[in-house]
């Protein structure tokens, strides 16, 4: 049986992009305009490559873009609806180098222990993690599973 031939359009890119702005993920996004996850990914990789031709590299960036665009949509809704969880998770969050908005560090004992600072370390995993997630853009599975996995971490606040 042949394979199914799909052709990269302007409207199928389009269509993608707007469901992904919309707050679809982007491989179910693919697969609502018609397009199996398979050929969505191997296309974004295809315009990922140096010296891709120009409508996948346009492609690929416009599905980035998307994500961004749909990204910012969801942390702007946060801040509108619940401005203290955007305070306190959102850019705004205190940090190993910037002390934020978040909860101030509890007073307490002075033992060797207690002077050890783990926000570093966890500000580091977390940075860590999050460039794991970026580097699986071409594995939406994987991406989501990694995801929800570093969502259900308890916070270092905890």
């Amino acid at each position: 049986m042949a394979r199914a031939r799909y052709r990269l359009t302007l409207a199928l890119q389009e269509k993608i992009a707007a469901f992904i702005r919309a707050g679809g993920f982007a491989h179910v996004a693919a697969e609502a305009a018609g397009l199996p996850r398979e050929v969505f990914a191997r296309w974004l990789e295809r315009g990922e490559r140096p010296g891709a031709p120009a409508n996948y590299r346009a492609f690929a960036r416009a599905i980035r873009e998307a994500e961004a665009q749909g990204r910012l949509q969801a942390e702007l809704n946060v801040r509108s609806d619940k401005p203290l969880d955007w305070l306190k998770a959102g850019p705004g969050k205190a940090s190993a180098d910037n002390p934020g908005w978040g909860n101030p560090g509890k007073a307490g004992g002075t033992t060797t222990a207690d002077k050890i600072d783990a926000a570093p370390v966890w500000s580091e995993m977390l940075h860590l993690f999050g460039r794991c997630v970026e580097q699986l853009a071409a594995y939406p599975d994987a991406r989501a599973a990694l995801s929800a996995w570093l969502a259900a971490l308890p916070t270092a606040e905890k």
